[in-house]
């Protein structure tokens, strides 16, 4: 497909996914939905860095990189991981990690070069070619090590919130809402909207 065809299609799976908010049909949003959101909650709390968990083929790090001045993505599937730094070798403020999230967040975060950040949660076992870590969905234990970086955040988001609580092996949403309140209920606001918790650092 050519770029003004990709650029269509993005465009038509978004106006699907209005369409099935205004008939609260929840499921799954198109990808180019969810860059807008990433987008949006970029703009309003000022990061300027996205750290995104679980590449896939590298289409929400491509996009990123136009509105974000960097990206950090992390893979954990090796030939995932293969293709989608080919894929995205064309961007120079795009850096590709290969390896368990939850054991390469704390090292990103720690680093000087690494400030004003949105961390996307999106690196979890979601069947056929993705990877299946030591957990099928990390999260709250991804927010145990975003909460010691609170200074170098700016927001996260949490995504396919809809399978907490039903697919096997994620926590259930209590769990997750829970974990977020308890590490950054005193200085960040949240909201889930189109199938993702959103959290943000609160106006002083």
């Amino acid at each position: 497909m050519n770029k003004q065809g990709s650029i269509v299609s993005a465009w038509a799976g978004h106006v699907v996914d209005l369409y099935r908010l205004a008939k609260f049909d929840v499921r799954n949003p198109y990808s180019f939905s969810k860059f807008r959101q990433l987008k949006a909650l970029g703009r309003r709390s000022g990061a300027k860095v996205l750290i995104e968990t679980g590449t896939y083929l590298g289409n929400t790090a491509m996009r990123c990189s136009r509105v974000f001045d960097r990206v950090i993505t992390i893979e954990l599937d090796p030939e995932l991981f293969r293709q989608s730094q080919a894929y995205l070798s064309r961007r120079s403020n795009v850096e590709c990690l290969e390896g368990d999230a939850l054991k390469l967040l704390p090292m990103v975060l720690d680093r000087p070069d690494v400030n004003d950040a949105m961390v996307f949660l999106d690196g979890h076992f979601s069947g056929g070619v993705t990877a299946h870590g030591e957990l099928a969905e990390p999260a709250c234990e991804e927010i145990e090590v975003l909460a010691r970086f609170k200074h170098k955040l700016r927001s996260f988001i949490v995504d396919d919130f809809r399978c907490f609580g039903t697919d096997k092996g994620w926590p259930r949403k209590s769990e997750l809402i829970a974990s977020i309140e308890k590490h950054f209920g005193d200085q960040m606001d949240l909201t889930v909207h189109m199938d993702q918790v959103l959290v943000w650092k609160r106006q002083q």
